[in-house]
């Protein structure tokens, strides 16, 4: 299932891993869009929905912040607290709060 792999930078030719510039800051993320952004885990937490397992984890840059949500999970491989991630996909806006179901992420170093 390629929607919930993890995907680790490459790294350049010298050994470092890369850091892609392609994300957005998440005060600028339009909703219904694909996009990445990146961040640091501020909040995890287990909201089950239907009566199935689900991890909600709350990202924040220097511009805001944002959740996502992973359907059937109830944890994450190397997601902790204080972890930075990147987040890709499409995110719909609920409240004041962009949220993303299902996401593709990458643990950043």
């Amino acid at each position: 299932m390629s929607f919930l792999s993890r995907r680790h930078p490459q790294p350049d030719p010298v050994g470092r891993p890369s850091s892609p510039s392609n994300a957005t800051p998440i005060a600028e993320a339009v909703a219904r869009e694909h996009l990445r952004i990146e961040g640091q885990v501020m909040r995890m937490r287990s909201r089950p929905t239907n009566r199935q397992p689900a991890l909600a984890v709350t990202i924040s840059d220097e511009t805001g912040s944002a959740t996502a949500v992973w359907t059937g999970r109830r944890e994450l491989g190397g997601v902790t607290l204080g972890r930075r991630m990147a987040i890709e996909g499409v995110a719909v806006r609920v409240g004041d709060r962009l949220e993303f179901t299902n996401p593709a992420y990458t643990l950043l170093p």
